[in-house]
């Protein structure tokens, strides 16, 4: 009889028992980094969508002047405006204009971050968080009967983590509403 209950006793070998764990230990590690690339995704798509949104108001705030510029009377905002709505200067990486209130506007990159000067006041319309770079105009001033316009390219990046940095390029036209 007690040969029988030995016999009947079934266990778990040794063997077993490291394959189990085994397995269950790559399917963990599996489920960890799975995890962790779906964490990964998340904060970079944030950090992006942070990114654009910074970005919006700027791009708001410029288009808006800029679509309201005007001719000045003369040589008055410096650069070579005389007959034109804008002007860049060689490089492209100023834009000189004069706005609907009559105040010299210069759209210009310092310390890699659009800054606006106006003859009233002078400030960084984008924030700390975001690095600008490759900033260019291109402006197309009253040539016939084509529209004034000015495109505006630049690179921007979020400042912080490198894995989470997120670099895009962005490009706009704006036209003038200014008519003769």
């Amino acid at each position: 009889m007690l040969n029988k209950i030995k016999q009947n006793n079934l266990g778990v070998t040794l063997i077993e028992m490291m394959v189990a764990v085994a397995i269950f230990s790559v399917v963990m590690l599996s489920a960890t980094k799975i995890f962790q690339m779906v964490v990964e995704s998340q904060r970079s798509a944030i950090a992006a969508q942070n990114l654009q949104e910074s970005m919006k108001y700027a791009l708001e705030v410029m288009a808006k002047e800029i679509r309201m510029a005007q001719k000045p009377n003369g040589n008055e905002c410096g650069g070579n405006l005389a007959g034109k709505v804008y002007d860049t200067n060689i490089a492209k990486d100023e834009l000189n204009f004069k706005n609907f209130n009559d105040e010299c506007v210069k759209y210009y990159l310092d310390n890699n971050r659009l800054k606006i000067d106006r003859d009233t006041d002078s400030g960084y319309i984008t924030p700390d968080e975001i690095e600008v770079s490759n900033l260019q105009f291109e402006a197309v001033d009253n040539v016939g009967t084509i529209q004034s316009r000015v495109t505006i390219k630049m690179d921007i990046g979020a400042v912080g983590k490198e894995m989470h940095k997120q670099i895009m390029k962005i490009q706009t036209t704006i036209s003038s509403r200014y008519y003769e």
